[in-house]
């Protein structure tokens, strides 16, 4: 396995509280799907601030430019770890280990990308 790229991000949930009650503007960022899962949640605005930063990190952590926040997705799954899928052809064959976390004031992202 051979690392590729890392990545960190630490966001202030305020901001990100602000960021989203301007019309549209989670939209521009997230996927329906996380959308829906943040704001069905008690601290909606911590879920929100935690992808941004994650999408943040995947952003850093990749071997090539060019991907739009929205084609990064960040989701949950059944045991609860957080899982990436990035919708480019040039993240085909790359694998991404993710560590989130999160308190009432900051959100954070940890990003391994490998080969």
């Amino acid at each position: 396995m051979k690392v590729l790229g890392i990545g960190t991000d630490l966001v202030e949930v305020k901001r990100i509280e602000s960021f989203a009650k301007k019309t549209g503007a989670l939209e521009r960022i997230f996927a329906q799907e996380e959308i829906a899962y943040c704001l069905s949640r008690k601290n909606k605005y911590e879920h929100l601030a935690v992808r941004f930063a994650a999408k943040e990190a995947v952003f850093k952590a990749l071997p090539f430019d060019g991907v739009a926040f929205k084609n990064i997705t960040v989701s949950n799954l059944e045991n609860g770890r957080p899982e990436v899928r990035i919708a480019d052809p040039r993240a085909d064959g790359l694998t991404i280990f993710i560590s989130l976390s999160h308190t009432r004031h900051y959100a954070t992202a940890q990003v391994v990308v490998t080969q």
